[in-house]
């Protein structure tokens, strides 16, 4: 038979170390009422508080005992077992019994502060220890957490609301003078000098907001002088005193690598020196990464300077038909390929990407050079075109440029 829990003299006692005591403390209290292990960590899965201080035999509950938290590949798992965007879309507490949960399961709790999740609450049990009762006790657990680390450690405390109010001023447009910039920086304390860059990071589903938490958390290792803001699902970072001159191949690299652990994708600026232009640098960073994640899925990091051409040019094609874009040659060759079974429409757009350069094209496709001058002569016949013609070859390289970005 299950013993009860008594859940009035946990509250009770967990109320009377509020508002000073420690994570610790109440996972010590937590304990010796609801007999399973117990831990808080933060978004990191750094460990803040674990009893009972002894090995259990379950895995990732020794390997944070002994190196209070998780390597990235660990945290990685269970991003991609589901159990960090599961706290996005379960209402705490809640069971996790899958992935490698699935043998032990857990009893997980949030710390959410200003409905921000800055950290997690879990229970190690067995399946017979998955009672109502502990179920109640992990809400009052969870509750206590919230309370101590809003007043410490959370990012929602003094230390940091300013900063947090200054960056939604800043990256929502509301700061549009000198006096104005000039006086936050005195309140928030940190100088921000130039030069500026802006990146935008996404993930694939925008449930989940933690994950960008996490992500921002790790990347601010990276670089302290940074400001962050999670905005509509976007995670915006402002980079000061960024020095084009450093070498930061190794923090790309690293930055790079925790993207493609969560599928995330970010967008960079150009560099800029004044601060009140940055809404124009933040649009060149989130067309960057909007228009990145379709044409080089795989990079990850993509650069406005890669794609200031797209962005310029699909507002104005979403509301165009093609047929108002694109040169009638594309079609008329399309057409004939299908039912002669050619390749010049192949041929074109290679000898255009070549700049017409006749070697370079033969070399690229593989044919004799007669072949080449065949299929041109070929092609101009059929569409009754000059490819001499300086506004016939521009209005097809733009075309078969704006095929290639919608």
């Amino acid at each position: 038979m299950v013993e009860n829990i008594d859940l009035k003299n946990l509250c009770e006692e967990l109320l009377r170390i509020l508002p000073s005591g420690s994570l610790q403390d109440v996972m010590n209290i937590s304990y010796k009422y609801v007999k399973v292990p117990v831990l808080v960590v933060d978004i990191l899965y750094n460990v803040l508080g674990i009893a009972p201080e002894v090995k259990t035999g379950d895995y990732y509950w020794d390997y944070l005992l002994e190196h209070r938290g998780y390597e990235t590949e660990m945290i990685t798992q269970l991003y991609e077992e589901g159990i960090m965007q599961s706290v996005n879309v379960k209402k705490a507490p809640f069971i996790v019994n899958w992935g490698s949960c699935k043998e032990r399961p857990k009893i997980q709790g949030v710390i959410k502060v200003n409905h921000i999740i800055e950290g997690y609450v879990t229970m190690n049990c067995t399946y017979e220890e998955l009672t109502p009762d502990r179920m109640e006790a992990m809400e009052i657990i969870q509750n206590a957490c919230t309370v101590l680390y809003s007043g410490k450690d959370s990012e929602n405390s003094m230390k940091y609301t300013y900063q947090k109010s200054f960056a939604a001023e800043l990256f929502g447009g509301r700061i549009h003078s000198q006096r104005q910039l000039d006086n936050w920086k005195n309140t928030v304390g940190i100088s921000l000098e130039p030069s500026y860059l802006v990146a935008a990071i996404t993930l694939s589903d925008e449930r989940e907001k933690n994950t960008l938490s996490f992500i921002r958390k790790t990347l601010a290792t990276l670089s302290p002088c940074q400001l962050a803001l999670i905005r509509q699902n976007i995670l915006y970072i402002l980079y000061y005193q960024y020095d084009r001159y450093s070498s930061l191949e190794n923090t790309w690299k690293y930055f790079k690598e925790t993207l493609v652990k969560f599928n995330a994708h970010c967008g960079v600026s150009n560099l800029f020196d004044n601060l009140l232009e940055i809404s124009i640098y933040q649009k060149q960073a989130e067309d960057a990464v909007i228009l990145g994640r379709p044409l080089a899925p795989k990079h990850h990091i993509h650069y406005y300077s890669d794609y200031y051409l797209p962005a310029i040019l699909t507002p104005a094609l979403k509301s165009l038909p093609r047929a108002s874009f694109v040169s009638p040659v594309i079609p008329s060759l399309q057409e004939y390929d299908q039912k002669n079974s050619t390749s010049l429409l192949t041929t074109l757009e290679t000898y255009l990407e070549q700049f017409c350069h006749t070697a370079n094209t033969i070399k690229e496709l593989h044919i004799h050079r007669n072949t080449l001058l065949y299929r041109l002569k070929k092609i101009e016949e059929i569409c009754d075109v000059s490819l001499q013609d300086y506004e016939t070859l521009l209005h097809l390289m733009v075309s078969f440029y704006l095929l290639r970005i919608t």
